[in-house]
């Protein structure tokens, strides 16, 4: 994490007002199943008023649900560091020098609360090259695997993350909420064998559709990165084959009300029941199956323009067939699968 920080748009960069920064982390809380997903980031020029801070704090706990909320403030009503942002409620922040990410979320109404401090476990994949993304580019840098010291506080009970794992990443670029801009991301942990798998598909679903499910020809950006055990490997573009089946039947979490309230044509979208995800090179291989239980939704609204972007973050279970370095792992744990378009 020595070389990660924030990248705003240099003084006079024409594309500004398209610029975007995300500080993520999910914990995976293996005792009691629990997953939480928190995010800071930064939607439009620094220089204009119109532009926003959204600080996400979600907590899902089997046989609760949700609890939580989002909150958006002015970019320049929040406190911005060279590795951190830090709204009231809400506040992410990196420590490239201690190799930690620190979160603090107040949420009182909400019944939540938590500050965590996850330490880095595994080695950083960094993709800072800009990747084209719809008329934009994007790039990010993706920790496969944390630590995790701190707790919860979910409706007044408190819940000890001492045995917990984390990911952690940095998205950044230049794109509007609206574009035909999307992509999929999956982040699965598990505890023993120590396992992290994390599946990247850049693009609009929509516009893969169009192309009989290709971004284009070549490096389409698809990854599946795992850790098994100590050992790493990598598998990309036309190697990774990602597959959804069925439909999630459970009712969404949509957030912020007011944008929800304004979207009752995306109150169902067509969320997977099951992703299957298989890579393999001729020596490696994954079989991978995610099975969300819950999702959420969280509207993203262009400052500059008119456009939204629908941020669907599903959590539950993984279960994955890992051939690495000549052994078989057969591996469950907890996933996040991020579905946006």
């Amino acid at each position: 994490m020595n070389t990660d920080t924030l990248r705003p748009p240099p003084l006079f960069d024409p594309s500004a007002a398209a610029y975007k920064d995300w500080l993520h982390l999910n914990v995976f809380d293996h005792a009691s199943g629990t997953i939480g997903i928190f995010n800071a980031s930064l939607h439009g020029s620094p220089s204009d008023p119109r532009s926003r801070a959204v600080g996400t704090a979600l907590v899902h706990e089997p046989g609760v649900g949700w609890i939580g909320n989002v909150e958006v403030a002015g970019m320049d009503e929040v406190n911005i560091g060279t590795t951190s942002i830090g709204l009231e409620k809400i506040a992410l922040a990196t420590d490239p020098s201690a190799g930690t990410v620190l979160v603090s979320a107040r949420l009182p109404s909400d019944g939540l609360e938590a500050g965590l401090t996850a330490t880095v476990g595994s080695r950083a994949v960094d993709v800072s090259l800009p990747f084209p993304f719809g008329p934009g580019w994007i790039s990010w840098y993706v920790v496969p695997r944390l630590s995790v010291e701190g707790g919860l506080l979910v409706r007044g009970r408190s819940l000890d993350l001492a045995g917990a794992t984390a990911y952690h990443d940095h998205n950044w670029g230049r794109w509007h909420w609206g574009d035909e801009v999307g992509w999929e991301w999956a982040a699965c942990s598990a505890a023993s064998p120590a396992v992290s798998l994390v599946v990247v598909r850049p693009g609009h679903p929509g516009l893969r559709a169009r192309r009989g499910g290709r971004q284009g020809d070549g490096d389409d950006g698809t990854m599946l990165l795992a850790d098994v055990a100590g050992e790493r490997r990598s598998f990309a573009s036309r190697l990774v084959e990602i597959e959804h089946r069925g439909r999630l039947g459970e009712p969404l979490r949509r957030l912020p009300g007011a944008l929800a309230a304004l979207h009752q044509d995306r109150i169902a979208p067509r969320l997977p029941e099951r992703i299957l995800v298989s890579a393999a090179d001729g020596i490696d291989r994954v079989e991978l199956e995610i099975q969300p239980r819950a999702a959420a939704q969280v509207i993203a609204a262009d400052p500059s323009r008119h456009g939204y972007g629908f941020i669907h973050e599903m959590v539950g279970r993984f279960e994955a067939d890992c051939r690495i370095g000549g052994r078989t792992t057969h591996v469950t744990g907890l996933a996040v699968f991020e579905y946006v378009d």
